[in-house]
Order: C-alpha cells, then structure tokens, then sequence
C-alpha cells in the first residue's frame, strides 16, 4: 500500500515504522528535529513541511491508498484531508481528533473521511466496566462477537486449578486467551494450570464474567466500587470521570494546575468534584473519602503515575490503574501490580492499526503489552470456507490456541468437523507468531 502520514509525533512515528516493512511510507512534519529522527532512524520517504500547504505534496505518489492524520491539531488533521483530496487520489483517510465538536457524521462525509478516531474516548470506554465488573481489567470489545478480551489477577492465597477442569464448569462460554507469569507471557494448552499472582487473560460471555470474582478474587476484592480519585485532568481524564459519574459513582477528579481544574468543571458541570491540588495521598483533600475504592493515575508521565499507585496501593486502596503512555514502562507496571490501561497515544496507535486490519477479512488486537494477540475472523454468508475448513499445518496449531465462536459457545477448532455460516475463527497467539498466523488465516 501507498500510506502518508501527516504528523510525525509519538504516534505518526510509531506507525511509520510498523506499517514500513511492507508498505511505500510517506510521514510529512513541519519539525526539523522530527524529519532528522526519521531519516537516521526508518526507512520511509520524509518530507519536511506544512501539511496545511498544497505545496509539500507535490513530490508524492499521484495514487495514494490511505492518509493517516494524526497531528497534535485537530483543524490541521482535517484541513490536511481537504487539501491532499486537491492533489492526489485518495483511496481511504484515517484522521485522529481531541475535540468532540468535530467528532460528527456531516464533516466526515464532506471531508471523505473513512474512520475517525478518538483516542481519549476510547481510552476512558474501558472504565464503562469498572462499576459492573470491578473485578476484572483492561476489557476489549469486538464489532461483530458479544464476547469480551479481559484480564484477571488470581490472587496470593488462589489455589493451583487445572484448565480443562475450568473451563468445563463454564459450559465453553469462556477460553483462556494467555498468561503472564513471573513477567514472562505465554499461550496455555489444556493440561497446564492456573497459579496464584498469575495475569489471566480471558475472552468471555458478560453472562459468565461475575463468577471470575469469586474464584479469582478475595474477599477483599469484591466490594463494590463506590467511591473514585483520579490524578490529572487532562483530556483522558475528564473522559474517564464523565464515564464513572454516568455509572454514579463519586468522584474526585484532582490536578495541581489551575487552568486543567477551571477546563475540567467547565466540561463536567458539576457532576464530578474537582479539586486543585498538589497529588499528595496524605492532604486532607484526598483523605476525604471515607473508602476510596479507585485510584487512577491519568497523567501523560509515566513514572508519575507508577510512583503514585504505588503510593495508593500502600495506603491499602486495592484498585489500582496507571494510564501508560509509553510502551516501555507496561510490564513494569503490571510488574509492580498495577493496572494498566493505554493512554490516549498508544490507544490512537493500536485504533488505526486494527482499523486498517479491519479493512481486510481478519480482524485482530494485541493484549498484555503487545505480547499477546488475537485474531477473529467472521465466517459470513459468502464465505468459500463456508462447508470446509482451513488447511493449517501442524507447525502453525502448535504457534496458537484456535477455537470457533459458534451459537454463543467457544469449541476447539480441531473438533469441529466443516465451518459454518456465522462462525467466527478465533486464534491467540503471541505477538512474535503473528505473521505465521496471520498467512494461515488469509486462505
């Protein structure tokens, strides 16, 4: 494919050098330094200048298959559709935004638009769970299957259960997706064993999610989520406190700066607490609750957030999540007990990658820190597997655990005899095994 990215920040780099192996990359920035880092780093073509000028595309491929905008700008994101349109032919266009004025149907229509991603909603979505589900983390949804991806952490005192044992009580409405145990990630087979402390990954019916609280949890754990204190008041955060307080629960939403706290209540109007502080867990501002049941550390500083969960796990507040803004600090933190949620960068990352999967027959989602990931892929009505099956060799099954969604129940791929109309062909594997797989699911 021929991709141009506008934008070459956090993001606009990442992407640049995941999609450049197999496609013709273009990323165009108006930061030297930024140009600088690309040319001595990946392999893509770097143009230095204004995305908002016609000029800088004039040395482009004429035929472009898609536009990536992800600026810090959201005017600038959707100006540089409209102009690129002027100049080039442009299959698809994939365009970050921060604001949710621009977040509307009309203007992705007239600006031709085929996804629009908002990173900090999306990030704040996962906490639409945390009330009904307390018990669980890090919970993925899928378009097309009712089943949800999530986390579980078995606690000290969980005793040793065997998988097939597991599973069987369940009635195959739950799979084990993976584990990470001792910081090491891996795809279990039937015969090995749940331990205590280990990171459970789980897809799963909503029917059967409450009963994970009382084999996993402690007695300590499954007290119902009440009361919330959230560190930063900052987009994601403001986004993650109107998620919790449509859930009524009772929230503290705290920042030192007085602008983000004026920003915040203006947003908010009065349905969340905020509060300027100096983010100290002994002020008597965040003594306040009774029972703090939450603690979530939103800031776009990573060891910040580390070091004040740490912080609120000592103070014996059992719930707590670190917002992880960069991919080298997520096993650290699930290392040191911490929840870990994306933040609004890496959430705009892995979006547009798996919407541009999504454009293709096979639909997929990295988990635990990109070391795991799973691949759906929709039997639909059309479909030439429809009576068959895929051909797979016994080196690709031994790389992954495959099954079949059917009829709202999980069943192992090798027990089932042809695929059918609706089935959905579900792998896990990790991350390393994924173009192995992938090659195997295109058939």
């Amino acid at each position: 494919m021929n991709i141009v990215i506008a934008g070459a920040g956090q993001v606009g780099y990442s992407l640049a050098k995941a999609l450049m192996e197999e496609n013709e990359v273009t990323i165009i920035d108006n930061r030297e330094v930024a140009i600088e880092e690309i040319d001595a780093t990946l392999d893509v073509l770097s143009i230095y200048g204004n995305v908002e000028n016609s000029y800088t595309y004039r040395n482009i491929h004429k035929d472009i298959d898609l536009f990536i905008a992800v600026t810090n700008s959201d005017e600038v994101n959707l100006l540089s559709c409209l102009i690129i349109d002027n100049i080039v032919d442009v299959k698809e266009k994939i365009v970050r935004l921060r604001n949710d004025l621009f977040f509307n149907e009309n203007i992705q229509k007239k600006l031709g638009i085929s996804t629009m991603i908002a990173p900090a909603h999306d990030v704040a979505e996962q906490f639409n769970y945390l009330a009904d589900f307390p018990h669980i983390n890090n919970v993925k949804t899928f378009d097309f299957s009712k089943a949800f991806l999530l986390s579980v952490r078995a606690y000290k005192e969980f005793e040793s259960a065997l998988i097939t044992t597991f599973i069987n009580k369940f009635d195959n409405k739950i799979i084990v997706a993976g584990i990470e145990r001792d910081e090491k990630f891996f795809i279990p087979n039937e015969s090995d064993i749940f331990m205590p402390n280990d990171l459970i990954y789980f897809l799963a019916f909503p029917s059967v999610i409450n009963s994970l609280k009382e084999i996993f949890s402690d007695i300590s754990d499954k007290q119902d989520i009440k009361n919330c204190i959230i560190y930063g008041a900052n987009q994601v955060g403001i986004e993650i406190s109107r998620v919790l307080a449509n859930k009524n629960l009772n929230i503290k939403l705290i920042d030192k700066n007085l602008k983000n706290c004026q920003n915040a209540n203006m947003i908010l109007k009065d349905s969340v607490e905020v509060i300027k502080s100096s983010y100290d867990l002994d002020s008597p501002v965040e003594n306040s609750f009774a029972t703090i049941n939450v603690f979530i550390a939103s800031t776009m500083d990573d060891e910040f957030n580390i070091i004040k969960c740490i912080e609120a796990k000592q103070k014996g507040i059992k719930k707590v999540i670190g917002i992880n803004n960069s991919a080298k600090y997520s096993t650290l933190m699930r290392k040191l007990g911490i929840e870990v949620i994306r933040g609004e960068k890496m959430s705009a990352y892995y979006s547009i990658l798996e919407d541009m999967n999504a454009l293709k027959i096979i639909t997929q989602k990295t988990f635990c820190g990109e070391e795991g990931i799973v691949y759906l892929r929709e039997i639909k009505q059309n479909s030439k597997l429809i009576n068959t099956k895929l051909s797979i060799s016994g080196k690709t099954l031994d790389k992954g655990n495959f099954y079949i969604q059917r009829d709202k129940k999980f069943i192992l791929y090798k027990d089932v005899q042809t695929l059918l109309e609706d089935d959905i062909l579900i792998v896990f594997a990790q991350k390393k095994d994924s173009k192995l797989i992938s090659n195997c699911l295109k058939q």
